[in-house]
Parts: C-alpha cells; sequence; structure tokens
C-alpha cells in the first residue's frame, strides 16, 4: 500500500495533505514565477511526513503566463515530475480517472481545472443519499456544486461550463478586485461611482470589519502595505477618490458591509440557480474552503435554511482550508485499496 500525498496547483497558493491529517498551503505567484515552481515543491515535499507517491491535481494552468491551458498543463506536469518521479505520481481527471504524467499532457482538458471535481467526489459521502449543495469559496473563487443520490449531479466538464450554469463563480475572500463585485459604494447618502482599478480587494472590506485578522507582515494587497486596519481603510477609500483622512471608521465599515453584502448576494444568487437544478429536496449545505462567514450570508440571500456541514468541524480547519488536496489523496488511497481488491477478488475465482 502506497502512503499518498495530495497536491493542488494554484495561481496562487500550493496545497498539500495526506491522509493522516497533514495539511499546508503556501502562497506560490505561480504566474510571476512559472520556472520556479518545481523548486518550490520541492521544498515542500521535503518538510511532508513520509510517503511514496503524489496524488495531483491543479488550476493553476489557467495562469497567463501560458499561452494555452495545454502549455500551461504540460509546464506545470514538467516542474512536478523534476522533483518527483513520474512512475509514483498520478493526475486526477474531471471524469474521475487517474493518469500518468504523459497520458495527462497528451489529454490536457481532462485533468485542467479538476479539484473541484475531486472534492465534490469525496464530498457527497457526508449527504447520506440526500440532495444537496456543495460550496467551496477560497481566495479567488467560489464552486458551487449540486450533489444527489451519492454523486456529482453535473454534467460540467470545463471552467467555461461551469460558468454558464453558476457552478463556478469568480469571486473570493482574498484576492478578488473590489471593483469586479460592485459598481458603487454608499457615500454621504448616496451611491457612488467606484473607480475601475485594483484598489482594494474583498480582503480589505473583511480586514476592516475585523472578519479576518490583521496580520502586518503580510503585504500581499492591492497597494503593497501590510494587511493591517489602518490601510485597509485606506485602500477602501481610495475606491472612490478619496482617503482614510477624509472619511471616517464608520463611514469606511459602512462600504466594507456594504461589499462584503454585494459579494454575499452574487454567491447566494448562484446558490439559488443551482437549487432549482436538484431534483431531489435539497437539503444539506456542505462548507468548504476558508470563508464560512460568507458562506452564511450568501444562504440568507438565497433564502435557504439547509443543515449544514462544515467541513472544518468534520475534518479540520487546516484540511478544509486544502480540501482538493485532501481529496486526491484520499481517493487515491481508496482506489488503491479498491484496485487491491479486484485483483484479489479475481484470483480467488
Amino acid at each position: 500500500m502506497l502512503d499518498w500525498i495530495g497536491l493542488d496547483i494554484g495561481g496562487a497558493n500550493i496545497k498539500l495533505c495526506n491522509t493522516r491529517g497533514y495539511a499546508r498551503s503556501e502562497v506560490f505567484a505561480l504566474w510571476k514565477y512559472p520556472d520556479r515552481l518545481g523548486v518550490e515543491i520541492g521544498k515542500l515535499l521535503e518538510q511532508v511526513p513520509g510517503f511514496d507517491a503524489v496524488a495531483l491535481t491543479m488550476t493553476g494552468e489557467l495562469a497567463d503566463c501560458y499561452s494555452t491551458r495545454e502549455e500551461g498543463v504540460c509546464r506545470i506536469l514538467e516542474q512536478v515530475t523534476s522533483v518527483f518521479p513520474a512512475s509514483r505520481t498520478k493526475v486526477y481527471s474531471v471524469n474521475g480517472e487517474w493518469l500518468s504524467p504523459s497520458a495527462a499532457a497528451r489529454a490536457p482538458w481532462t485533468v485542467a481545472a479538476s479539484n473541484w471535481h475531486a472534492l465534490a467526489s469525496l464530498a457527497v459521502r457526508w449527504l447520506e443519499g440526500k440532495s444537496g449543495l456543495l460550496i467551496d469559496i477560497g481566495s479567488t473563487t467560489c464552486d458551487i456544486l449540486p450533489l444527489e443520490k451519492n454523486r456529482v449531479e453535473t454534467d460540467s466538464r470545463t471552467d467555461s461550463d461551469r460558468l454558464l450554469r453558476g457552478q463556478l463563480v469568480y469571486t473570493g475572500v482574498r484576492r478578488t478586485p473590489m471593483c469586479a463585485v460592485l459598481k458603487v459604494l454608499p457615500y454621504q447618502g448616496v451611491e457612488c461611482p467606484v473607480m475601475a482599478e485594483l484598489f482594494a480587494t474583498m480582503d480589505d472590506a473583511y480586514v476592516v470589519i475585523g472578519e479576518v485578522a490583521e496580520d502586518a507582515s503580510d503585504c500581499d494587497t492591492a497597494d503593497g502595505r501590510a494587511r493591517t486596519k489602518e490601510f485597509a481603510r485606506g485602500r477602501l477609500a481610495r475606491m472612490i477618490g478619496e482617503d482614510a483622512t477624509t472619511l471616517s471608521v464608520r463611514e469606511l465599515e459602512q462600504m466594507a458591509h456594504f461589499a462584503i453584502d454585494q459579494q454575499a448576494e452574487l454567491v447566494g444568487q448562484a446558490i439559488l440557480r443551482n437549487l432549482q437544478q436538484l431534483k431531489g429536496k435539497p437539503e444539506v449545505a456542505i462548507f468548504s474552503g476558508h470563508a464560512d462567514f460568507l458562506i452564511e450570508r450568501a444562504l440568507q440571500h438565497a433564502k435557504w435554511k439547509p443543515r449544514t456541514i462544515k467541513l472544518t468541524e468534520v475534518l479540520s480547519e487546516s484540511l478544509a482550508r486544502c480540501a482538493p488536496a485532501y481529496a486526491v489523496a484520499m481517493l487515491a488511497s481508496e482506489s488503491q485499496v479498491a484496485n487491491r481488491l479486484e485483483v484479489a477478488s479475481e484470483r480467488s475465482v
């Protein structure tokens, strides 16, 4: 039996998990340093407790450092196998199958952005035969996936498929530019149009109201200043051409709450759309990612009161943050067990 490590390579983060509870998420700007990916993966793998094989999934092939998604898939595969043997690497495909790196390179669209399918395939076990939705919100995107009768109830296979069906909403709690979520902000009793510039991200709104913690050492922000309330208020004020000296703390907090509500409504509309696609009565919502606070607001907008299952409670906070990586590790391990049982059964006949 092999001991698997799940590896999820995104455009902004690298995530690793094993089946025993180890989890790690590392910020890595793939679009800036695509040729350093292998080195970064190698450093991370060196810190993982003993393992034998890698179960790989990815979304980083969409990064604009690659001219096509095919190129992105192939370059990521090259980087991974430059630091870990291809013979012990399996790549998850969007139809639930496992491919060797060479086979994945020949069928890039089947492995591109497949991590959502892995997570949904793992999540159905917690539904106990009921209908519901998996809602996974991260730093950049939101996945909303209908689950029914212990299976993923969608024929989507590509990001464009999922965008069209409202199963991929390109909004998240960290990196999303605020101007991509709203067109106006409240100012002096009226709605003021916002500037279509990367002056602030949705993370600033959450920092301003204290929904997420400040981190003075983190300068991965729109203006390169720290993730503190003080600087976040300045970034938010700039969205309407003001600054933190011309607006009160109360005014800026009102703006932050307004922005968050707009984002929640956007996600809520997609939730409602997917609920309408389910044949059975939707009873359960599975929370994944690291934005339960946004999911709860979105459910209010959708006027849906399901039984909730939070992966932060079922697994752990660290595993939930890296859920797709955990999913491929688990699915690879279970697939290996199933294959061994099948071989044993054939030998006994």
